[in-house]
């Protein structure tokens, strides 16, 4: 288990790739601060993550609200003393041509899509470089890379996630490691929302390259996206 004695916190985390990261990284010995507004869900991942014999939390929380995530990340550690990984997983899309697209349903996106990223990143980050270490795993996606037609507004947040991933490895070089990960088409509940074909991956193959990006010695240089499109 590479990542005993590892804390780690992953937001989306009741379900699809969420879910199936907390797991990964609980096998690899990892501690798990699963979070997302739906307590039920992150009730079942907080079992199965203690029947392997790891610790874990289950924590609700809004990640759009500053004062929801101060919440979350004091809570975490006060439990655990620390965090070593952020998982940036929570993510939200609507599929619509850009003029059918209501400033409300922008405001969404971007707000769980970018905003919750970087406010989870702004409170967790201060207590990694305090220790000296620490791993930030962006989930942007290969609409992050090109864009998708009907699917405008949830591109551009993806593509704000690997400028975001990039410019803070830049600023955290040597301290701590920064990636983003983009897959393509992923077996999860908002996948199957949006259209009828059958995706390429399943959250397990993302889950895996997320923790490989975790483990020590990982030689995927800090600031780089990370394209997954197939069955591992």
């Amino acid at each position: 288990m590479k990542l005993k004695g590892q804390i780690a916190l992953v937001t989306g985390g009741g379900r699809g790739i969420g879910r199936a990261t907390c797991l990964a990284l609980a096998r690899e010995g990892a501690d798990i601060i699963a979070t997302a507004r739906s307590q039920g869900e992150l009730e079942a991942v907080r079992e199965e993550v203690k029947s392997m014999g790891r610790k874990s939390l289950a924590i609700p929380a809004d990640i759009r609200k500053e004062s929801d995530v101060i919440s979350l990340v004091s809570e975490s550690v006060k439990q655990f003393g620390r965090i070593d990984i952020l998982v940036n997983n929570a993510g939200f899309a609507v599929r619509k041509p850009l003029i059918e697209t209501s400033a409300g349903e922008f405001d969404n996106i971007m707000d769980v899509n970018v905003r919750g990223l970087f406010l989870c990143t702004k409170h967790i980050l201060p207590h990694m470089l305090r220790e000296g270490q620490g791993k930030v795993i962006n989930i942007s996606s290969g609409a992050g890379k090109t864009g998708i037609k009907e699917l405008s507004v949830y591109s551009a947040s993806k593509f704000a996630v690997i400028g975001l991933t990039e410019s803070l490895a830049q600023e955290v070089s040597g301290k701590v490691g920064v990636y983003a990960v983009c897959p393509g088409s992923v077996d999860t509940g908002m996948y199957r929302s949006l259209y009828n074909d059958e995706p390429s991956l399943k959250p397990e193959d993302v889950a895996a390259k997320i923790v490989e990006l975790c483990l020590p010695g990982s030689r995927v240089s800090s600031g780089s996206c990370v394209t997954i499109y197939g069955h591992r």
